[in-house]
């Protein structure tokens, strides 16, 4: 902020009176309104894409030049991130035609005037801007080309089609997005195509006169792809007459500057709908069913609704596609808009995790004031009748309450007086007896349902009590396995007392760690506008099936790095709880690596005293978690292998402990031990799995920020035992490039 109030100053000569932040459009640059000690303004911007900002400014600088509609640059900062431009006011043509839009497409004469107007500007936009006009400044490519179109169709199959569950021919339909990806392309014309043309984006100066904004995305392409997307927005609801006024205005306006052969122009114009309808739907589908935004899902009704028309106006050329598009369109959900979550005047509201269902009449259910505070921990006791019900510290008012009484008690015979339900001979004889289990099979049926509603209602304290005659046997024996139940069940922290008999211990809640950091640079162009772990398989995202993994393990604290569009996969998280504790690693500065990031996020780690499991977000697998925690729990670390074919290989000794690394292309190999020969050890493939105990942390001292995790257990495994673990029939899938999508959706049915 300061750098910008100094570029103002510089620019003017004046100070900066006020600053104030203005709203912006979702994109990453920050907007504020300058005001100087003279009373004028200007509009100051700060980006972190130097080759976005660089895209605008000079965009900005020729479409001035040639005396365009748009907000003249006046200033910018020597590195780049930060720019003055011309305050062209407050009111958009989206806020200045909201009443129309409101009224369901019922404009007013003057709205119209004004879409008239605007859309009369665009062809001198599109033709005189791009004269003289070097488009390799353009961001982040000079041209539409096939590669853009097939992203954005492969998106709309991604994050929408299949979230609708319709069955399609996989390669039918690639082959008509190849054909399709052609065909726009190749439509003539040497224009500037706006890309993002939306009412949103333009201004009205106080004259009432619209200027351009938000062009830095602009490259060359048809003048028709601007068209389609300024008409059927979707949220607009343009009738089908006002469409047409509009379309003739344009074309009236676009002769005047090249010759227009008005039955071509129309016939491209549907192909461009048509894609631009298909672009949409597939960000509504992200940005709506992934990332849960209540304006996506209201706009994909209406979407839907500019989709049939298309269709019933003839505007799909290819068979199958509009096989599958008229399909798609007669889904019942996409009829009626989805509903809003409701917020009270009293301050409690519903969310969209909401647990309850509620009659309409009575209106929507409520959160109470207790629910979502944080993780839950469950204290169980055991204890004499003689000396009372253990009193509730939390302040709640206590919980259940079990009388062990009706079953056979081990304290009547001699051989157990002396000992507790801890101790194998009371064990076995409760047991052998069975009475206690039938009791504490009803008890933990309960417990489940129990433990599972304050999970999901985010409550932070539950207590059970087993009371007996003497707090020794009975109870003990009940409160032990009860606690044992439940940690075992959803990794949650769990406090077992014996009060009678001094005896406290701590099952400490499980925890993971999710590498979800990674440029996802093999799977672009999807990760150009999401990061890898909200990549979409079999409808849902690559991050939500490493989730539900997680927490069927029963983990349900959860630390997730993150650096790629890092805002993005926390809100995604904000807006599907899961049940889950999420914490989040932020690498956003720098991005870390495997190694550097455990270091980074071991504050958040050092209290898992059984250590944690770490998952890369990209590996689907078969492989019990549960089986994984187990067998890594009271070792240094331990890494899931398997016998893939690769170049690149662990090595392991006979009790599985690793001893070194090797590259069978290269002959490379890497171990503490030295002349280590390769051939006595066995070869296993790392899956991108492994459980690791704090206690190594005291190591990363020796360590920079940025390290591979591998090179550090390689570095240690001579001090400390590194062991190797095959699960069972393991099955395994690195979702790593864009072809192997397909693959990993077959691989999770």
């Amino acid at each position: 902020m300061e750098e910008l109030k100094k570029l103002y100053t510089q620019h003017t000569g004046l100070q900066v009176v006020t600053c104030d932040e203005i709203a912006g459009s979702g994109s990453n640059r920050k907007y504020y309104r300058l005001h100087g000690s003279d009373g004028s303004t200007l509009i100051g911007v700060v980006g972190t894409s130097l080759d976005e900002n660089h895209a605008f400014c000079y965009l900005a600088k020729h479409f001035s030049e040639r005396r365009l509609p748009v907000p003249a640059v006046v200033a910018q900062s020597q590195d780049g991130l930060r720019y003055l431009q011309v305050d062209l006011g407050d009111r958009s043509l989206f806020d200045a035609i909201k009443g129309g839009r409101d009224a369901g497409g019922r404009y007013t004469q003057i709205e119209k005037q004004l879409l008239h107007h605007t859309i009369a500007l665009l062809p001198k936009m599109q033709i005189k801007g791009a004269r003289g006009l070097d488009f390799k400044n353009c961001y982040p490519q000079e041209a539409l080309d096939e590669t853009n179109v097939l992203f954005d169709l492969n998106y709309f199959k991604y994050c929408f089609l299949k979230t609708t569950g319709i069955d399609f021919h996989e390669l039918k339909l690639e082959a008509t997005f190849r054909l399709m990806a052609g065909d726009i392309v190749s439509i003539p014309g040497d224009a500037f195509m706006y890309r993002d043309f939306q009412a949103r984006n333009v201004m009205l100066d106080k004259d009432g006169n619209p200027f351009f904004i938000d062009f830095q995305g602009g490259r060359r392409g048809p003048v028709q792809y601007d068209v389609a997307s300024f008409l059927w927005q979707a949220s607009a609801h343009y009738s089908k007459s006002l469409r047409q006024e509009l379309i003739n205005t344009y074309i009236t306006s676009l002769k005047q500057y090249v010759e227009v052969n008005e039955r071509q122009f129309r016939q491209n114009l549907k192909l461009c709908v048509l894609f631009r309808l298909l672009q949409v739907l597939g960000a509504y589908g992200f940005r709506g069913y992934f990332e849960r935004k209540k304006h996506f899902l209201e706009s994909i009704p209406p979407a839907i609704q500019n989709l049939r028309d298309l269709l019933q106006d003839g505007g799909c050329p290819y068979p199958y596609l509009r096989e599958v598009l008229t399909h798609l369109i007669e889904l019942p959900q996409f009829t009626v808009a989805p509903e809003a979550p409701v917020k009270r005047a009293d301050g409690y509201k519903t969310t969209d995790n909401n647990p309850y269902v509620s009659r309409p009449e009575d209106g929507p259910a409520t959160f109470s004031r207790y629910d979502g505070k944080g993780p839950l921990v469950v204290r169980v006791f055991s204890f004499s009748f003689k000396k009372g019900i253990p009193e509730d510290t939390s302040g709640n008012g206590g919980g259940y309450v079990f009388d062990c009484r009706s079953t056979h008690n081990p304290g009547r015979y001699e051989p157990y007086k002396n000992l507790t339900g801890l101790d194998e001979p009371v064990i076995r004889f409760l047991e052998d007896d069975g009475e206690i289990l039938t009791f504490l099979d009803s008890i933990y049926k309960l417990a489940d349902a129990h433990v599972q509603r304050y999970l999901q209602r985010g409550f932070t304290n539950l207590m059970f009590c087993f009371g007996c005659t003497g707090g020794q046997h009975r109870s003990v024996y009940s409160a032990q396995h009860l606690a044992e139940h439940i940690h075992n069940k959803y990794g949650i922290e769990v406090h077992v007392c014996h009060r009678e008999q001094g005896i406290s211990n701590i099952f400490p809640a499980r925890r993971a760690m999710i590498f979800a950091a990674g440029l996802g640079t093999r799977l672009k162009p999807l990760t150009d506008t999401m990061p890898k772990a909200l990549v979409p398989v079999a409808g849902k995202p690559l991050l939500e099936h490493t989730l539900e993994k997680l927490k069927t393990a029963g983990i349900r604290d959860v630390v997730i790095n993150v650096h790629h569009f890092a805002d993005m996969i926390e809100e995604w998280c904000q807006q599907h709880p899961m049940g889950m504790n999420i914490w989040f690693s932020d690498e956003r500065q720098q991005l870390l690596e495997t190694g550097g990031g455990i270091k980074h996020a071991a504050h958040l780690l050092s209290d898992a005293r059984d250590g944690f499991l770490i998952h890369n977000v990209d590996i689907l697998s078969n492989a019990d978690l549960r089986a994984v925690s187990a067998f890594g729990r009271g070792k240094a670390a331990t890494l899931v292998v398997s016998e893939r074919n690769t170049n690149r290989y662990l090595l392991f000794d006979d009790d599985m402990r690793l001893v070194g690394w090797t590259n069978i292309q290269t002959g490379e190999v890497r171990s503490p031990y030295p002349n280590l020969d390769v051939r006595k050890y066995h070869r296993y493939a790392f899956a991108g799995i492994h459980y690791m105990n704090p206690s190594l942390f005291r190591y990363f001292n020796e360590w920079p920020d940025k390290f591979s995790i591998i090179d550090f257990y390689l570095s240690i495994c001579n001090r400390e035992p590194i062991y190797g673990f095959v699960p069972a029939e393991l099955r395994l899938m690195d979702v790593g490039k864009i072809d192997t999508l397909s693959e990993a959706e077959e691989f999770l049915k």
